[in-house]
Parts: structure tokens; C-alpha cells; sequence
């Protein structure tokens, strides 16, 4: 499967360990609705990556020019989930994100995957209202 029909091919399983953030139209409907930033994909899509890859445990394994596959282990159990995001370009300097994280193990994730989604969007936020920084 390519990155860029990650979504397209989704079918979200009914354990509740995992966790989509994306716009309130998106193709799957969301567990929690995506901001829109203020600042074009190109540059979302780098102030994300910054931030993902400040955290430890965090890599980066594909990517292409809308969309990136990120696999993060815990640092306790060394638990893998994978994240798959797609930066969506929208009006002049704008843009946003459907993001999706997922545990490879275990029926329960005690809301690790919406925390870190949560995390993660805050950080980019802060990042592209420093200017990148």
C-alpha cells in the first residue's frame, strides 16, 4: 500500500487503542476534529516532523509530500504504535491534518494514542507560531 492511500484504505478496528484526529468532513469520521493552521502544508508537514523526531523513541519511515508514517516505541515496554499522518493544503498559507495513531499490541492503550495526537498538534502549533523554532 502507498502512504499517500494510507486513509483511503482505512478500516479502524473496535478496540480502543487508537485514535483519529482529522477535519469534521474527512472521509472517516473523526474522534476529535483537526485545527487549521496558519502556515502552508510544506511547512506543517516540517514543523511536525521537528517535533516528532525532538521526542524520543520516535522515527520516521516514510514520507512523501502530503503524507508521513511514524512508528513510536515506549520507552517503558517498548510497545510500537504506528501513526499515520496526511497534511492537507487549504486556503493561501493554510493547511491541516488527518492523523491517525494506532497500537501494534493490546486491546487497551490507556489513552496513549490520544494524548500523544494531542501533544504532538500543540507542539506543531507552538512551533509554527515561533516561526518554526
Amino acid at each position: 500500500m502507498k502512504l499517500d492511500d494510507f486513509f483511503k484504505t482505512l478500516k479502524r478496528p473496535d478496540t480502543p487503542n487508537n485514535w483519529l484526529i482529522a477535519p469534521a468532513d474527512f472521509m472517516i469520521k473523526p474522534d476529535a476534529v483537526a485545527p487549521v493552521f496558519a502556515a502552508p502544508a510544506p511547512a506543517l508537514r516540517e514543523a511536525f516532523k521537528s517535533v516528532v523526531l525532538r521526542s524520543k523513541g520516535n522515527a520516521v519511515v516514510e514520507q512523501s509530500a502530503f503524507g508521513m508514517h511514524v512508528v513510536a516505541t515506549t520507552l517503558v515496554f517498548r510497545f510500537r504504535d504506528d501513526i499515520y499522518v496526511r497534511f492537507i493544503p487549504l486556503a493561501h498559507h493554510q493547511s491541516t491534518l488527518a492523523i491517525y495513531s494506532a497500537s501494534r499490541a493490546g486491546y487497551w492503550d490507556t489513552g496513549t494514542n490520544r494524548r500523544r495526537l494531542e501533544d504532538w498538534i500543540e507542539r506543531t502549533r507552538t512551533a509554527l507560531e515561533a516561526g518554526g523554532k
